[in-house]
């Protein structure tokens, strides 16, 4: 069954059962969420705006060093663990747009996710957190699939500042070093400035922040691009220099918010 949050602007559609996850995000009665056309792309991942917990973005062949010995995540079909456990979980409800998940095992450490939707005159907040009691490495984000056009308006055109890009190896993970961006398309994390803006032309733009400088960019698909706010880049684990200093960031906001309308 989904959830329905609704104001005068905006409508946001919620399944439970599926992660917790955006279905649908009307904003001045357009659908700005979409459907990867790919159908080799796992159902579990394609659609909708989805939490990544306990950790975002892929984990290079599923291997987590952990003090206690390397745990085993489990992979998807590149061989590579993929955007967490928690979008595929039914997650339960905690108040009105408010859910929770436990989740464990295979994770190293066990804790609670809690993922929050709430409605702004403009646009949406969402809240993301994962605690285990400990301050062990995590990642955490969301992760939007857009339609590059909606029911009017011109293809989606991304304002995005990158300050740099994580540099990606011949196995398209990250090596754990920083390069000055290059041109898309990509799918790639970057380091950025400012907030990220999608413009339909003609129709709306919207401007997303994060309480992260991290986002992934996936704008290889004909039909779809997303643009995913994360604590740390993918496989940070791995890379020191990808690392925050002190304390991992156990929690992530971000807004998406109608900047301009034709």
């Amino acid at each position: 069954m989904t959830d329905v949050l609704q104001n005068d602007r905006i409508r946001a559609g919620i399944d439970p059962a599926r992660g917790a996850r955006l279905t649908s995000l009307v904003v001045d009665g357009l659908e700005l969420l979409a459907h990867a056309e790919d159908p080799t792309v796992d159902p579990d991942i394609a659609d909708g705006c989805f939490p990544m917990v306990p950790w975002a973005g892929r984990i290079r062949a599923g291997r987590l060093a952990t003090p206690d010995g390397v745990a085993q995540l489990p992979v998807s079909d590149d061989g590579n663990a993929l955007h967490g456990l928690g979008h595929v979980g039914a997650w339960r409800t905690t108040g009105e747009g408010a859910y929770a998940i436990d989740l464990a095992d295979p994770w190293p450490t066990a804790g609670t996710a809690t993922l929050t939707y709430r409605l702004l005159d403009d646009g949406i907040r969402i809240d993301l957190t994962w605690d285990d009691g400990t301050d062990s490495p995590c990642s955490i984000g969301m992760h939007p699939w857009f339609g590059r056009r909606l029911a009017s308006g011109g293809e989606v055109v991304l304002s995005l500042d990158a300050e740099a890009m994580v540099e990606r190896g011949d196995d398209s993970l990250p090596t754990g070093r920083l390069v000055p961006p290059s041109a898309g398309p990509w799918d790639d994390c970057f380091r950025a400035a400012g907030s990220p803006t999608l413009t339909w032309p003609g129709a709306l733009a919207l401007t997303l922040t994060s309480s992260s400088p991290w986002w992934v960019v996936y704008s290889e698909p004909a039909g779809t691009i997303c643009v995913e706010p994360q604590t740390v880049p993918p496989d940070a684990f791995d890379h020191p220099g990808l690392q925050p200093g002190g304390v991992w960031p156990h929690r992530l906001w971000c807004e998406m918010r109608v900047s301009a309308t034709a």
